[in-house]
């Protein structure tokens, strides 16, 4: 495919908050542009229609995953940019410095099982840590941000510990800032980045074997337990997450689509696909405490690194009880250290956000 170079795409998105389907068209698709110099670079992906869901491949390999049905036919009919990487500590620094805001509070943290960071994490104990009811390996801190995630971090790696309530504020500051309207990508807009194109198990095809060279997860010597069903050992070795960027990226041109951390979405989390819109927006409800989390993490497994993979955050109606550190009325303000997001935005008024 021709690809028309980057200034051009640039000076176009400058131009407008907004673009008629006929300025669209003039827009390279896999072309890339940034807002500002803190902004997140970002990829065009055209419109395009693809299968979304379990297929019977996966189905056979790993046995048929309820969330993730039935698979079904959607249609992306806009043009989209979604960031090229997971948003950075950087990137969120920038807007905190920008507008004085102080993100943070209680977080998750996953403490690895064995090697030099075992069961080590940075912080101050929650005094709720031990009623919650996560993996024996996880803690929560009181004073978890996103440059104190319990575990070293630099500029270039995922902006984590933050809540969507926080994500949120960052998002609006961006649109402030450019002029353009970014958000979280729909759940459906963003299985079509990872899948690029591709109707695999995975974006680099269905041999798990190759999953070391494209995703930060639970490999062979990572020091979490997914190791020990991983077929590879990751040629770098980060303790959790990895500089974004890391890995080798899908056909798009799209880097730590599968691991690394997940991707909070917009949609509100429902049990299965049944009656999921087709058209690219999201699966929202009002009020909605439970939200769709994409694209698995550092210390999942292989099997979660696939295209179909559904993951959440928030609040678990009917687990018990409330949790301890985050009931009912906190689900937007729950924290991990394994989650993270990534930006979109629409580029036409053909878009579901458009009217």
């Amino acid at each position: 495919m021709h690809l028309r170079v980057a200034c051009l795409a640039f000076a176009l998105f400058m131009a407008s908050p907004m673009f008629s389907p006929a300025v669209a068209a003039e827009i390279a698709p896999l072309s890339t542009f940034s807002d500002c110099a803190h902004c997140p670079p970002m990829v065009v992906l055209p419109a395009g229609n693809y299968r979304m869901g379990e297929s019977a491949g996966e189905a056979a390999l790993i046995g048929r995953q309820e969330p993730s049905l039935p698979q079904h036919e959607v249609a992306i009919g806009y043009p989209f940019a979604i960031g090229m990487y997971e948003v950075t500590v950087e990137e969120v620094a920038a807007y905190v410095a920008e507008t004085g805001a102080t993100p943070g509070g209680a977080c998750m943290i996953r403490l690895a099982e064995t090697g030099k960071q075992a069961l080590k994490y940075a912080g101050m104990l929650h005094p709720d840590s031990g009623k919650a009811s996560d993996s024996p390996y996880a803690v929560f801190i009181s004073d978890g941000s996103f440059t104190q995630p319990g575990l070293p971090v630099g500029p270039k790696q995922p902006a984590v510990c933050l809540s969507r309530r926080e994500m949120s504020a960052y998002l609006d500051w961006l649109s402030g800032k450019t002029g353009r309207s970014y958000r979280f990508a729909t759940e459906a807009e963003w299985e079509y980045a990872y899948r690029a194109g591709t109707d695999t198990i995975a974006f680099w095809g269905d041999d798990f074997r190759k999953t070391c060279d494209f995703a930060n997860f639970g490999d062979r010597k990572s020091g979490y337990q997914a190791g020990m069903a991983a077929t590879c050992s990751e040629k770098i070795h980060p303790l959790w997450t990895a500089e974004v960027g890391s890995y080798k990226p899908n056909p798009w041109g799209l880097y730590d689509m599968a691991g690394n951390v997940q991707e909070m979405v917009a949609d509100c989390l429902h049990d299965n696909y049944a009656g999921a819109p087709t058209d690219g927006s999201p699966w929202a409800e009002q009020d909605c405490l439970l939200f769709v989390a994409r694209g698995g993490d550092y210390e999942l497994t292989h099997y979660s690194m696939r295209a179909s993979e559904r993951l959440f955050m928030g609040y678990v109606e009917g687990s018990g009880g409330d949790d301890p550190i985050w009931g009912k009325d906190a689900a937007w303000d729950s924290r991990s250290n394994i989650v993270g997001f990534r930006v979109a935005v629409s580029l036409d008024d053909r878009a579901w956000d458009a009217h």
